[in-house]
């Protein structure tokens, strides 16, 4: 089984306006209401895909109860944690140039919450094979950011970890020597992780092959319109793809994540993982609703992948 995790889920709202501008009164065109948080995505993409799953998280209020429900309504499987408060909104502005976010920082989860959803984890550790934690960590009562991602990464020894959260606590959660398989940055979040800025795909896939943060990790390094370069099991890889025109680049790196997760629960030869991932995150890049992707267009993109061993 997968597991994913959304520690800081959210009601994401789009509103969709004729021109941003500040100061002023503006009426949205159209209104998009998901349920929102990187882990999420991921599940929501793991669902289409067939993947055997279970996403866990914490909810909480009348947010918490809506994002429940309608993950119910689409057969989503969970197992969220709830806890006395309110889970946070997240707003998008879109006016058909750029997309202005207001992102909540998201509420404090009690000591007894954490405490649940621990428990909850050991019981069903030995059933997973894959884990993915994706996104922020909320406040937490008596306890630290990364120490929390620790006790939790702590439930699971004998499966394939995927983290991917913000550079910083990723670079201090890799110093910390925990059970973490796989890292999902971006070109920005990469250049941070190693102290570096402007680096050419040549000096990324250099420093892949060199950094001591990535010695004993599998790195998807994304790269937008420019494709991916990969390092894994030793090996790196480099995949490209056609440009598209973009709808909605949102969930994007989420939905990579999911194939990187499936491909590897379903033990897939590294050159069909690679594929699989990329047409996953290009695919929801094609879609207007964040955190979706179109299987027949997977399979189509995937076979347009072209993926090279350096």
């Amino acid at each position: 089984m997968i597991a994913t995790h959304t520690f800081n889920p959210s009601v994401d709202i789009t509103y969709n306006i004729d021109s941003l501008k500040v100061g002023e009164v503006h009426r949205a065109t159209t209104t998009i209401k998901n349920p929102g948080g990187k882990g999420i995505n991921v599940t929501k993409v793991l669902h289409i895909l067939g993947a055997k799953y279970c996403a866990y998280g914490y909810l909480g209020g009348g947010h918490g109860k809506w994002i429940g429900k309608s993950l119910q309504q689409g057969n989503i499987q969970s197992d969220f944690t709830f806890f006395q408060g309110e889970t946070r909104q997240c707003i998008a502005i879109n006016d058909g140039i750029n997309q202005t976010e207001i992102l909540e920082r998201g509420p404090i989860i009690s000591a007894e919450a954490q405490a649940k959803y621990l428990e909850k984890l050991k019981l069903h550790s030995l059933d997973t094979t894959v884990v993915t934690i994706s996104g922020s960590t909320p406040q937490m009562e008596g306890n630290s950011n990364l120490l929390h991602m620790k006790n939790v990464l702590e439930c699971y020894t004998q499966s394939y970890n995927i983290v991917d959260t913000n550079a910083q606590d990723l670079k201090r959660l890799i110093k910390e020597a925990l059970p973490i398989h796989c890292i999902k940055p971006n070109l920005s979040e990469f250049e941070t992780l190693i102290n570096k800025k402007g680096l050419s795909i040549e000096e990324c896939i250099q420093h892949l092959n060199t950094h001591e943060n990535f010695k004993h990790l599998d790195v998807f390094l994304t790269l937008g319109e420019a494709g991916a370069v990969i390092k894994w099991k030793n090996e790196i890889y480099r995949a490209t793809l056609a440009q598209r025109k973009i709808v909605n680049p949102v969930g994007s790196g989420d939905a990579t994540v999911a194939g990187i997760a499936y491909g590897v629960h379903e033990c897939l030869e590294p050159l069909l993982m690679i594929r699989l991932a990329i047409a996953c995150g290009t695919s929801n890049a094609l879609q207007k609703q964040t955190g979706h992707v179109d299987i027949k267009q997977v399979e189509k993109i995937k076979n347009e992948v072209e993926v090279e061993r350096l």
